[in-house]
């Protein structure tokens, strides 16, 4: 995940770059199918959404009770 992160980042976006949220999901959504057309390791998906927001919520009650 943080090096799809990174190549998007660094190849299609940056921040502050768009005007609206839509503008930023064409773009990421035009980059992830320009990507897959041209490399030999195309991005997919494995997780679902509800399974990473699980993942969140585990690691979150884990460290809710820590002292920093």
């Amino acid at each position: 995940m943080e090096r799809w992160f990174g190549i998007i980042t660094q190849r299609a976006i940056r921040r502050g770059c768009f005007s609206s949220v839509k503008e930023l999901i064409a773009r990421i959504e035009q980059f992830v199918a320009a990507h897959n057309k041209t490399t030999k390791a195309p991005f997919n998906w494995t997780a679902t959404a509800d399974s990473i927001l699980e993942k969140l919520q585990r690691l979150c009650s884990q460290i809710s009770g820590t002292r920093h």
